[in-house]
């Protein structure tokens, strides 16, 4: 190092000054390169979660459905059942066996029912989310 009357030469410290500037550069190049990779792989995780969703969005109303079609299955035969006790072709046995199912039947279409509301509910929920 060279000095003069008044400590370290000129030339020396804009040349320290220089190579701090080149190592702050070279830093946030490497900062903007690291936010770029992890950038890149959260646009790969969304995608994939994108995807999910919309297969759990798929399967959702296929449950949906079904259980909707179960509903009206069970409400169909719960008429029928209730026709043949009002039309008297049934024995008295029959009967009590026919409202036996009947209740059955209505338990069945509240349970179904039910749990396609906490469906339709928790996927409200997600779709917030």
């Amino acid at each position: 190092m060279e000095y003069n009357n008044n400590g370290p030469n000129d030339l020396e410290t804009k040349e320290m000054s220089f190579l701090r500037i080149q190592d702050l550069i070279t830093s946030k190049r490497q900062m903007l390169l690291d936010k770029q990779k992890n950038f890149t792989s959260l646009t790969k995780q969304n995608h994939f979660l994108n995807d999910v969703k919309e297969d759990y969005s798929r399967y959702y109303k296929y449950i949906a459905q079904q259980k909707r079609d179960q509903m009206s299955a069970l409400n169909l035969l719960k008429e029928y059942m209730h026709d043949l006790t009002v039309s008297g072709t049934l024995t008295l046995n029959n009967i009590k066996d026919a409202e036996m199912e009947q209740e059955k039947i209505i338990r069945e279409v509240k349970a179904i029912k039910s749990n396609l509301d906490s469906l339709v509910n928790k996927t409200k929920n997600i779709e917030k989310e």
